[in-house]
């Protein structure tokens, strides 16, 4: 086939799809040059979803005739001079595609004025041709209007999606632009009504409440950090009160909201893994500033992707910190009182998932614990009901502790502590045992088989598609091992990728879990050494997969609710 050689305008059309695919990109765009034009107020109006409309006023800068001419050609931009100044981006946009592209695939229409002038000026763009210039009179600042987008290229108009959608997606960008720059005034307006407006504040903590309400607000701890020459001012949710979703986690580099790279993401969720459950999540906002050489935004024309040159460390500092803190909120003030403080309050909630109160000053003195009596110092083992739950009396409390929950934390943390010291302790089968499996599941085994190995499970192929399992762990006792290799295989066949570490991990946490059941009779010996042993984990208040191992009531709770009070 022969090589043609591509008009201009195609090019152009060409390149306008790699910046705006959607009204959002628009919206985004024009917002970001309001920004590095330091305005404090910028209106945001749209019609049909922005595909009739998009209108952002602000009351930044403005621009000069020559810089208005200038600015809806492509590759022109005030923001560098040449190749190395990339290296020291601070601005929003720095790739001068912007609004060459918007002006490629619609009618554009800017008003400017620059505050030292007496008249502005008006351009006027029609698919970035035709382009006029004519003298203005309005107030300081822009304001740009996107009418008709993709009036000329049918086929990107044909695949977009729903108002609905498109109307979604641009509140979301425009929230977490928001959020980003608490420090101004923000106004979103869709069909004539007012739909998002924030007033500008100098307490990121405002601008939180204004976005994402006062409930998720009022859950939320903040731990600031400044190592590296790195600024971290990190907003987060605790152990108390984990999320349904992931809707709730924003990354701010320089006041520019990014994605999330999947490093540090994994690190976010290895700092909780022991404070909440599997199917529960985080919320998080980290406000980063860091310096522009030690970080890339210039992989995607949208910007939206991120690269760190000292991404290890950063995940190191943000590992560390958060781990320290849920750890720390959750441990720390362990005491016994010598009497009972009436004044307390403590309120029970039958339909909160978080039970365990992070008020422990009224339970044990310290987490090396002995056991020697059933009633010692206001503590007292009660029993066991349902054959599942150990019940202990302390002054003016009682608790109720899931036997299933704390054994699991208990064997976790004691194959941890005998894998970091190389030394797990086997017990090897009389006879090996053979059973068959899947030949895709057999090729993951072999490929992980040092990890289980290195774990205590001394496995090798036998036949076409047959496990031998020599030995196994001691302390995940007598169980069904075969059970145990299928449940952890089955759990692990969409983590092929992740690296050793997680792999190890998670073989750990699924062996626990399938070791132990609930519905065993404990006697008061047993259940004395589970509670002594349980506060000699590092993590006692949850089981390895998040879920609490306790249930804390009051005497007072007990009696306002039979009204003996």
């Amino acid at each position: 086939m022969p090589i043609n050689i591509l008009s201009q305008e195609t090019i152009n059309k060409i390149a306008a799809g790699e910046v705006i695919e959607c009204p959002l990109n628009v919206v985004k765009e024009l917002v970001e040059n309001s920004l590095d034009a330091l305005a404090s107020s910028i209106v945001v109006e749209i019609e049909n979803s922005g595909k009739k409309l998009i209108r952002v006023a602000d009351n930044g800068l403005g621009m000069s005739k020559k810089d208005l001419e200038l600015s809806i050609l492509r590759h022109t931009t005030s923001k560098i001079e040449k190749f190395t100044d990339l290296s020291y981006i601070y601005s929003f946009g720095f790739r001068g595609e912007a609004l060459a592209s918007i002006a490629t695939v619609s009618n554009l229409k800017i008003k400017t004025k620059r505050k030292m002038d007496v008249l502005g000026w008006e351009l006027l763009s029609h698919g970035g041709k035709n382009i006029k210039t004519f003298p203005w009179s309005g107030a300081d600042g822009t304001i740009s209007e996107v009418r008709n987008l993709f009036f000329n290229t049918p086929a990107r108009y044909k695949f977009l999606a729903s108002n609905l959608n498109e109307r979604i997606k641009i509140i979301n960008s425009l929230e977490e632009i928001a959020l980003a720059n608490y420090d101004v005034t923000f106004k979103l307006i869709s069909e004539k009504k007012n739909i998002l407006s924030t007033v500008k504040t100098n307490n990121k903590i405002n601008r939180i409440l204004d976005i994402l309400g006062k409930d998720f607000t009022k859950s939320i701890k903040n731990i600031k950090i400044n190592q590296r020459d790195i600024l971290m001012n990190i907003y987060f949710t605790d152990r108390y009160n984990s999320l349904s979703s992931k809707k709730y986690q924003y990354l701010f580099i320089n006041s520019r909201p990014v994605n999330y790279p999947k490093s540090i993401i994994r690190c976010i969720y290895q700092a909780y893994r022991e404070s909440i459950q599997n199917n529960k999540h985080p919320g998080i906002l980290i406000y980063m500033a860091i310096n522009p050489s030690e970080i890339d935004f210039n992989i995607h024309p949208t910007k939206r992707e991120i690269k760190f040159a000292n991404e290890n460390e950063i995940c190191d500092i943000i590992l560390k910190v958060l781990r320290n803190t849920l750890v720390s909120q959750s441990c720390s003030n362990i005491n016994i009182t010598s009497s009972y403080n009436d004044s307390y309050k403590s309120t029970l909630d039958y339909n909160s998932e978080n039970s365990f109160s992070d008020n422990y000053d009224d339970f044990f003195s310290d987490k090396q614990i002995n056991f020697g009596y059933r009633n010692f110092n206001g503590i007292k083992i009660i029993g066991q009901i349902f054959n599942t739950y150990i019940v202990v009396e302390n002054i003016g409390y009682f608790y109720i502790f899931d036997q299933h929950a704390v054994s699991e934390r208990i064997k976790y943390e004691l194959y941890i502590s005998q894998m970091k010291a190389q030394d797990i302790k086997t017990q090897r089968m009389l006879t090996p045992l053979n059973f068959d499996i899947p030949l895709s599941s057999l090729e993951l085994v072999k490929a992980n088989m040092n990890i289980f190995n290195e774990l205590g499970m001394i496995l090798e192929e036998f036949g076409h598609n047959s496990l031998r399992v020599i030995a196994y762990p001691e302390l995940l006792g007598n169980i069904s091992i075969e059970h145990v290799i299928k449940t952890i295989i089955s759990n692990i066949e969409n983590d092929k990728n992740t690296v050793i570490e997680q792999k190890r991990d998670k073989i750990m946490r699924l062996a626990c879990h399938a070791s132990i059941k609930s519905g065993y009779k404990v006697s008061f010996i047993e259940a004395e050494k589970l509670i002594s042993d349980l506060f000699k984990c590092e993590y006692p208040f949850t089981c390895p997969h998040g879920r609490p191992t306790a249930y804390k009531i009051s005497l007072h709770t007990l009696e306002k609710f039979f009204r003996r009070k």
